[in-house]
């Protein structure tokens, strides 16, 4: 029997913490400081710097390394890894004030929004698979429509992410299931495996999901900064 497969969560504020500040700057690398800077706004500035200390320092700990020394590519769509570590995966998201990162022995994608009021229905149905629609708005309520939209699209993004195919996978060729506690996929992007685990929750008002191809069960394991 083939050993589980594992992922690990690491979740923490962007405001405050020990991802902020001198320490946290000089673990940039010089491209990421250039990165840094582009951003308009002092705020931005400071959420990428806590988003990409985070990332490295993690990172770093999990392999038992230096943060500096940790060099990245991309790939051919721009999904970040490790540069000479083929065997580690990860992937990153933040949301205002939050970050969230995903290190596994497996591809993984991960997806983190804040809900918040938006055009859901009109969004859903500009982008979403025909049935997801028909899901998000089954409910009369807003409320649940706007949770069911958000669970969706990160679950969407999630799987994207997992796959490091950006935006040459359209969010409507493939469908993500949500009636049931478990979410799965139930229509696989062209090309892609078709078994797939997936997780969801929320927490904070804040959405998450983890999307791992080509296994059925993981093991999970959550840690907060």
């Amino acid at each position: 029997m083939p050993a589980r497969r594992q992922v690990i969560v690491w979740s923490w504020r962007l405001q405050g913490g020990p991802f902020v500040g001198d320490d946290a700057q000089a673990l940039l690398s010089d491209d990421e400081r250039a990165r840094q800077q582009r951003f308009v706004s002092e705020e931005l500035r400071r959420r990428f710097l806590a988003a990409r200390a985070g990332l490295r320092m993690l990172l770093g700990r999990h392999l038992d390394r230096d943060p500096r020394s940790l060099a990245f590519a991309t790939g051919e769509f721009g999904k970040p890894r490790l540069a000479g570590a083929d065997q580690i995966h990860f992937n990153l998201s933040h949301s205002e004030e939050r970050a969230v990162l995903a290190i596994s022995d497996v591809e993984v994608g991960i997806d983190l929004e804040r809900e918040r009021p938006i055009e859901h229905v009109d969004l859903a149905k500009r982008y979403f698979h025909p049935n997801e629609v028909a899901t998000i708005t089954a409910p009369h309520d807003e409320a649940e429509q706007r949770r069911a939209f958000f669970l969706v699209w990160t679950l969407k993004e999630a799987v994207v992410k997992a796959l490091g195919t950006g935006l040459s996978t359209p969010l409507d060729s493939f469908e993500v299931a949500i009636a049931a506690s478990k979410p799965r996929l139930a229509v696989a992007p062209e090309g892609a495996p078709q078994t797939w685990w997936l997780h969801a929750a929320m927490a904070d008002d804040y959405w998450c999901a983890l999307a791992v191809p080509g296994v059925g069960e993981v093991g999970l394991i959550q840690r907060t900064v």
